[in-house]
This record gives C-alpha cells, sequence and structure tokens, in this order.
C-alpha cells in the first residue's frame, strides 16, 4: 500500500477494529488514513482535549468559565452604568413630580382665580351694558316724550289763539279735553 521512505516517520500497532474505524473516519473526510492521523493529533494537540473524554469536560469547563466571566461583566457594567442610570432616572422623575406639583398647587390656582376675577369683570361688564343701553332707552324715550309734549302744547296753542272771545265754552272744554287726552296717551 504506501511506503516509508521517511525516516521521520514512526509506526504505531493498533487494533484491526480501530483501523477499519480509522479507514472509514478518513474516506468520510476524503483523507488517508495518515493525513487523517496527522489531522486527529493537531487537533487534539490544538484545543488540548483528553480524547478519552467523550463528554467533553474541558470544553464544558471552559464554556462555564466563559459564562461566569460574562456574567461578571454584565453584573460591573450593571454596578458601573445601570444603576447610577437608575438613579439618575428616579432623580429626574422626583424632579418633574416636584415641578407638576408645584404646577398644580400655584400655576392651576392662579388660573382659576384670573377665571373667576374675569368671570366678575364680565359680569359687571354686562351689568353697566345693560345700564348704558337702559339710560339709551329712557334718554329716547325722554326725548320722544319731550318732542310729543311739544306737539301737544303748540296744537292747543294754535287751537287756542284761533279760539276768540265768542268762542263756546263746550269747544273750550272739548280742546282741554283733547289735550288731557293725548297727554293721558303718552
Amino acid at each position: 500500500m504506501y511506503k516509508q521512505t521517511d525516516q521521520n516517520i514512526k509506526t504505531i500497532r493498533f487494533p484491526v477494529t480501530a483501523d477499519s474505524k480509522l479507514q472509514k473516519m478518513a474516506e468520510k473526510c476524503g483523507l488517508t488514513k495518515l493525513d487523517f492521523f496527522i489531522a486527529m493529533v493537531d487537533y487534539f494537540y490544538k484545543s488540548k482535549k483528553d480524547p478519552r473524554d467523550l463528554n467533553d469536560e474541558l470544553l464544558k469547563k471552559e464554556l462555564t468559565k466563559r459564562t461566569d466571566r460574562i456574567i461578571a461583566f454584565i453584573m460591573t457594567l450593571e454596578d458601573e452604568l445601570l444603576k447610577p442610570l437608575v438613579r439618575s432616572f428616579e432623580k429626574m422623575i422626583n424632579s418633574q413630580n416636584s415641578i407638576v406639583n408645584f404646577f398644580n398647587q400655584h400655576i392651576i390656582t392662579h388660573n382659576k382665580e384670573q377665571k373667576e376675577a374675569y368671570a366678575k369683570q364680565q359680569a359687571t361688564l354686562n351689568s353697566v351694558n345693560t345700564s348704558i343701553r337702559n339710560i339709551e332707552t329712557a334718554q329716547f324715550t325722554k326725548d320722544v316724550t319731550k318732542r310729543k309734549c311739544l306737539e301737544i302744547l303748540e296744537y292747543y296753542i294754535q287751537h287756542r289763539e284761533a279760539m276768540g272771545m265768542m268762542t263756546k265754552q263746550v269747544e273750550k272744554d272739548s280742546l282741554i279735553q283733547n289735550v288731557r287726552q293725548q297727554m293721558k296717551n303718552l
């Protein structure tokens, strides 16, 4: 099969069953038995694994060690970054709560007072407006009454002047009655 020509090549004796397993594994990987054996030795040398350990305890220990390092790193991050950040957020929330409480106590109360004051001013202005309208209406009514009184007076004066000495008392009484009735109708 393969002749050894190199002096650096050593020979190992092992059972035939192990040889058949080695042959199958080498063929499966597409290597010769020698190349497969060399690769297997390099693998165990570099990985520092014990080939007898089928459960791969070293790998488990390494994984556990790395997991512990990661957890320690996370805990350090938590202590150095997250906890101060949480404290900062708590301080910020407390500050905002105090601002909201101050706002609720002072500003909202002040706004309510201002709203009540504005409502009172509006009511007062409405009352003043109503009074001014009443005064204007009264003034208009007074002016209309004066004008009508003057018209009645003018009517009385015209008819009284038209009467002479010879005017009957009935006509005079009728004129007085008419003027009185017009004054009552105002």
